[in-house]
């Protein structure tokens, strides 16, 4: 507490009584080199009826137990020569003594001439001119003095709040870093290289919407002639539906083995029994997956496929757009024992097959009327789906990020592509 004085008054019977308390002495400390603001603060030090002031040095580490126990206020001149940004040590030396003089809930006047320096310090710092008049600086001292228990309490609530942020720092930290290696991981599931054999080349898009997806594709060697490729989209995106995308990929089953070795699963049996799996799960009402299988022959370029609740894939050729592959079937994982068709359709030299996701369909179609009738490609689509795959790939991530709200994307993007090469 500030020291304070009383003064005796003679009465006229020779008696004397105190008067009231005068105003307090406070007990000041000037910090470190205060040159510049010599003149403010000598001053200062020669006010001994008001002020009990002493200068005291900084220390290297003032973090390491420094302590201003015995003084009411304290006074700091800055050294407006320092250029912050420039040089790094001051700076970090600057932070080191702010950071101290909070934590002792002190009361500081600065004495600058940049007092942006110090605009978000916290509590009990106040900032004057190294030309204010003394008075300007008296009142300073006195008003921090005054509100010393309310900057203490309030010193004590922002404490306690940066432990709670701290805390909670620690934690999404951690989440931060599960989710990063889970991505990783999903990413580990994708194929690390696309098949280019023959007539047929596969080239892929996959862009989630946050650290997982909710969509899974792959492309595999069946046999000396064929390939199985396929394409699911998990209800929703995030952890749950990237949960769901890593259970896909071991959950599908193109073959089966046999006595004499193994045979092929059509595209509709592969669909069915992973919808019985998943049904089997019983999983919440909302986690349902769409997904489309097929089988290409790159000898006869036959494909087989099978579709489940999934956007038809476009079917493209060297003049555009020609049509959809639809197919019969429901979404994955609602009842066991659904059903699902079996389609085929014989490609040609220079077609090219778009497996898509639900995420990547508005950017692709202006509209989607009832069948039997074509949907509608949006302007300038036509020419972009039958790009080079590295360019449509640069196409569909610039459309991505300029359409409105594309900040906070709604949805995973997931393309496969099949080329049928000529020649």
């Amino acid at each position: 507490m500030a020291i304070t004085t009383t003064t005796q008054v003679r009465t006229g019977a020779g008696r004397s009584r105190a008067t009231e308390p005068s105003r307090p002495i406070l007990r000041v400390a000037v910090l470190g080199d205060y040159r510049p603001a010599e003149v403010l603060v000598r001053q200062l030090l020669s006010d001994r009826e008001s002020f009990h002031t002493r200068t005291i040095d900084l220390p290297a580490a003032p973090s390491s137990g420094w302590s201003l126990s015995g003084f009411d206020v304290a006074v700091w001149a800055d050294h407006a020569t320092e250029e912050i940004g420039k040089d790094h040590a001051s700076k970090r030396r600057l932070s080191e003594i702010i950071e101290a003089l909070g934590e002792l809930q002190i009361g500081v006047v600065v004495l600058t001439s940049r007092p942006e320096r110090f605009a978000h310090v916290g509590v009990g710092f106040v900032c004057l001119p190294p030309t204010s008049s003394f008075d300007m600086l008296r009142g300073a001292m006195l008003a921090l003095h005054q509100c010393q228990p309310t900057l203490q309490a309030l010193a004590r609530e922002l404490s306690g709040m940066d432990r709670v942020h701290k805390s909670f720092q620690r934690h999404f930290d951690a989440i931060d870093r599960e989710l990063h290696l889970a991505s990783r991981l999903q990413r580990d599931f994708l194929p690390r290289e696309l098949p280019e054999d023959g007539p047929l080349r596969f080239s892929a898009f996959f862009r989630p919407c946050g650290w997982v997806s909710g969509d899974i594709f792959d492309i595999f060697r069946l046999d000396e002639t064929r390939y199985g490729f396929y394409l699911a989209d998990a209800v929703g995106h995030g952890v749950a539906a990237g949960l769901l995308t890593m259970y896909i990929k071991h959950a599908i089953k193109p073959k089966r083995i046999t006595q004499g070795g193994y045979e092929l699963v059509a595209p509709s049996e592969v669909l069915a029994a992973l919808n019985d799996q998943l049904a089997s799960q019983d999983l919440p009402d909302s986690q349902f997956i769409t997904a489309w299988y097929g089988i290409i022959n790159r000898e006869t370029l036959r494909l087989e496929y099978a579709v489940a609740g999934h956007p038809p894939p476009m079917l493209m050729d060297a003049s555009g757009f020609v049509g959809e592959l639809h197919g019969e079937g429901g979404l994955l994982g609602l009842s066991q024992g659904q059903k699902f068709t079996d389609e085929t359709i014989q490609l040609k030299p220079g077609q090219r097959v778009i497996v898509y996701s639900d995420g990547v369909e508005a950017l692709l179609l202006e509209d989607r009327p009832p069948l039997p009738e074509m949907p509608r490609l949006r302007d300038g689509m036509q020419e972009i789906l039958r790009a080079d795959p590295d360019a449509l790939r640069r196409h569909i991530i610039d459309l991505l990020d300029t359409r409105p709200g594309s900040l906070f994307e709604a949805d995973d993007a997931s393309m496969v592509l099949l080329d049928i090469r000529r020649g």
